[in-house]
């Protein structure tokens, strides 16, 4: 099992690129140097959480596949203004129908856990990082 900070094993990032090459619309996944990029700490997460759900449970990659497909057509047939576009938007609407599909968490319970998340303030379990020298200063014998 993986830690926090951690070094990941080597078959990682090729395990999860795999995964990533065979997503629909992959050429809407956002991208730096060639590797998926994320804006904001809950893209990320989303990201995370589905491939660890992959990982732990077992469920088939093509179905979260099909429902990432028609969560971006949903979105596409509502919405006449595409510049509010957001491929991680539409990441999570799958993640959600595919968890209700499964039976993994119901409606009911996916909306109450929505409601708690959106009440608190947005960074709230955000830790920043400290970038000041720290010093160690000996006891003395005090």
């Amino acid at each position: 099992m993986e830690r926090i900070n951690e070094r990941p094993s080597p078959d990682t990032k090729p395990r999860v690129d795999s995964l990533v090459d065979v997503l629909p619309f992959g050429e809407r996944i956002p991208r730096r140097s060639g590797d998926v990029a994320f804006d904001h700490a809950w893209e990320i997460r989303a990201f995370s959480m589905t491939l660890a759900l992959h990982e732990r449970l077992g469920f088939d990659w093509s179905d979260f596949q099909q429902e990432l497909i028609d969560a971006i057509r949903r979105w596409e047939s509502e919405q006449s203004d595409l510049a509010q576009w957001s491929y991680y938007e539409r990441w999570t609407a799958a993640l959600e129908e595919l968890a209700r599909t499964k039976g993994w968490l119901s409606q009911a319970e996916l909306d109450r856990r929505t409601e708690e998340v959106l009440a608190k303030p947005a960074n709230a379990n955000h830790h920043h990082a400290v970038r000041e020298p720290v010093a160690v200063v000996g006891g003395g014998g005090r």
